[in-house]
């Protein structure tokens, strides 16, 4: 595998499969219901899973899931190995995903044939993030045309409201340990929804991803918004050099976070959101019966589409949540999904000191009752610009891998210049309207000219470059 193949399959489009139907969602139901056995009261936050309605196919690109992957996985960090932290994604899965014979998104022979055992266990669990994202978006394309959704680790947002449970266990339910990946927040004029995303892979059998998406069926319940179970995808990604197929399933639920003019969500995302001490919810045993089931529930109401065949499966009773948002902290709760959204878009680009003033010191891991002063700077890396052929320039970072061919790989991170200066500058309302006008420029096709490298171009203003040094025919940096 020399480095120009490598280039050549990163940029090729490719087809994503998506499944989802009826009896997927059966089979992964009663998985689920099967492990309550053993786990009585795990049940209690059981969902049950409805199929999606959704393409088969999705179009999309190796670089495009290296991409999603890295703007969900950049953590804010004071450590000084930041920059190789945040390329590791690109650098180490760039030679993992491929175009194969017939067109769809594969695993290369490499990564499918040489990877041994535990790390094909963390491959396939980083490919399935990115591979998620890809889905999830196409799903939320039919249910919101038009809406672009933005993607916040579960465990940032939810530092900012509870002081246990985030970083370690929820103690209080046997078998909701785990809380879900992402939340995906979407901004609709005055309307914003948010949606929980559970993200999982596999290298291995059916069998095993009807498992990944019968744990997921827990794992979506623990986090709610006042009296309404939130709008859940959960993703499980087959990864195979023979083709990618990706399963998708929605337990259903609200999607709706918050909503007014645009004026008043301009107003209310001024506000700079209070960092709140919550602990996260306990099931008292008055609450409960002898399974550890509640004795006596409310059923979540759900207004979402029945699947496309029309079978659905009753939900259980469902207690409250370990992660309970109140009812009026809605604008609060949209207030920190949006500005952790924007950290993420400037941390990808590389700076970490205009990330850290978009969250909470509880968020940021500082200690309570550090003396002024006394904390490290930020490392930024955000050094370089790059202008596209025939298009907009970008701010960003880079990093120079050598190979050993003699060549040097750079991995350019960026944001298209306008919008990265005014996350910058604390303009989230103009960054809300402005974000997707680097997607739309790519989409139109624009950049036919871009022969060399492999790019990615994201709905929320980030950009993905993969290029040779000193390649003529991609413009030097300015």
């Amino acid at each position: 595998m020399d480095v120009d193949s490598v280039f050549r399959q990163l940029s090729i489009p490719a087809r994503l499969q998506i499944n989802s139907t009826s009896s997927l969602a059966a089979e992964v139901h009663a998985k689920a219901n099967g492990a309550m056995d053993s786990r009585p009261g795990a049940r209690r936050y059981l969902k049950a899973p409805e199929a999606v309605a959704t393409d088969n196919i999705v179009q999309t690109s190796p670089t495009d899931v290296l991409r999603e992957l890295g703007v969900a996985t950049t953590f804010l960090t004071r450590s000084p190995f930041v920059p190789v932290a945040q390329q590791w994604a690109h650098l180490r899965y760039c030679a993992t995903l491929t175009n194969s014979p017939k067109g769809m998104l594969a695993l290369t022979r490499h990564a499918a044939d040489e990877v041994v055992h535990h790390h094909k266990m963390v491959q396939s669990e980083q490919l399935g993030i990115g591979l998620a994202l890809v889905v999830a978006r196409a799903a939320l394309a039919r249910r919101h045309p038009g809406v672009v959704f933005h993607a916040v680790d579960a465990d940032v947002a939810l530092a900012a409201g509870f002081i246990e449970g985030v970083s370690g266990e929820v103690r209080n339910a046997a078998g909701t340990k785990k809380r879900p990946d992402y939340f995906l927040i979407g901004w609709d004029r005055g309307a914003v929804h948010v949606v929980v995303l559970e993200c999982k892979g596999t290298h291995f059998k059916r069998a095993d991803v009807v498992k990944q998406l019968a744990d997921a069926c827990l794992q979506v319940r623990t986090v709610e918004v006042g009296t309404h179970t939130l709008y859940c995808l959960m993703v499980a990604s087959q990864l195979s050099k023979n083709g990618i197929m990706s399963y998708v399933l929605d337990p259903p639920g609200d999607d709706g976070l918050w909503s007014g003019t645009e004026d008043e969500l301009d107003e209310l995302l001024t506000e700079i959101p209070e960092q709140q001490d919550w602990r996260p919810e306990e099931l008292s045993a008055s609450d409960a019966g002898d399974d550890g089931n509640p004795t006596s529930q409310t059923p979540p109401t759900t207004d979402s589409p029945e699947p496309p065949d029309g079978t659905t499966f009753p939900q259980p009773p469902q207690p409250p949540a370990p992660f309970h948002i109140p009812e009026e902290r809605r604008g609060w709760f949209t207030q920190v999904l949006t500005r952790a959204a924007a950290a993420s878009v400037l941390l990808f680009a590389g700076n970490s000191s205009a990330a850290s003033s978009y969250t909470t010191p509880r968020q940021r891991g500082e200690l309570s009752g550090a003396l002024p002063g006394t904390e490290e700077p930020w490392p930024d890396t955000t050094n370089d610009e790059l202008t596209l052929p025939g298009g907009p320039t970008l701010e960003g970072t880079s990093m120079p891998m050598p190979l050993a061919n003699g060549k040097t790989l750079i991995v350019f991170r960026g944001v298209e210049q306008q919008v990265y200066r005014q996350l910058r500058d604390g303009d989230l309302r103009a960054y809300r309207r402005n974000a997707g006008k680097l997607h739309q420029w790519w989409r139109a096709g624009r950049a036919t000219r871009l022969t060399g490298g492999a790019l990615s171009v994201g709905p929320d203003g980030t950009a993905l470059l993969l290029r040779i040094a000193n390649d003529p025919r991609i413009a030097d940096h300015s």
